[in-house]
């Protein structure tokens, strides 16, 4: 009887961690599909061309435009970030570092949607700085890692796009939309460029 119920306490113990496993092997089998990064790449230009043709544009449309944009970021990000085994440990807490930033900015945007232009411009500016600057540095320091030359790219966009805005945060609506918009706009296409670039290295 106790050779009985000390063989099936690994057993049991054992269906915690498996499904542990289950779901990072989930999160990683999704993260590290092309096509993920390819419908955030789309959703991005998509958000872009909203804020550059929108007719009468206003803070509001644009604080929803860009909390949502944010939202889905952060969600990409933080699943992005489990996504590739071979991935540096500091590489993985910078992603998820911007998911979780993305997603902060981006709860700030859609529950304060009546601010002013200032006020979205601030927030938004302040995240790409942040962001592109945590870009770069995991572009740099991830040596041999398949995507760095694409966080490379993409963190002096971000890093030059929040400076424009931060340089500049008195402005008209329209002006930020254009601003803000063809930055997603960059960004986006950069993330379905940067997918199938991977895809490539990944099968040479």
């Amino acid at each position: 009887m106790t050779e009985q119920a000390g063989s099936a306490a690994p057993t049991s113990a054992a269906t915690p961690a498996s499904g542990g496993r289950d779901v990072a092997d989930t999160m990683a089998s999704v993260g590290g599909s092309k096509w993920w990064w390819v419908a955030y790449g789309v959703l991005t230009v998509i958000a872009g061309i909203l804020a550059v043709f929108w007719p009468a544009v206003t803070a509001v449309v644009l604080a929803v435009v860009f909390g949502i944009q944010l939202f889905i970021l952060g969600i990409f990000r933080i699943v992005a970030a489990f996504a590739v085994p071979d991935t540096s440990t500091s590489t993985k807490i910078i992603g998820v570092l911007i998911g979780i930033l993305a997603i902060i900015a981006g709860v700030i945007c859609l529950r304060s949607p009546v601010g002013t232009a200032v006020i979205l411009a601030i927030v938004v500016g302040a995240f790409w700085l942040v962001t592109g600057v945590m870009e770069l540095i995991a572009g740099i320091a991830g040596r041999g890692e398949r995507s760095r030359t694409w966080a490379i790219v993409s963190g002096i966009i971000g890093i030059i796009a929040g400076i424009i805005v931060l340089a500049n945060p008195v402005i008209s609506a329209v002006t930020l939309a254009w601003v803000l918009g063809l930055f997603l706009i960059v960004h986006g296409v950069i993330a379905i460029v940067s997918a199938f670039s991977d895809r490539r290295a990944a099968t040479a």
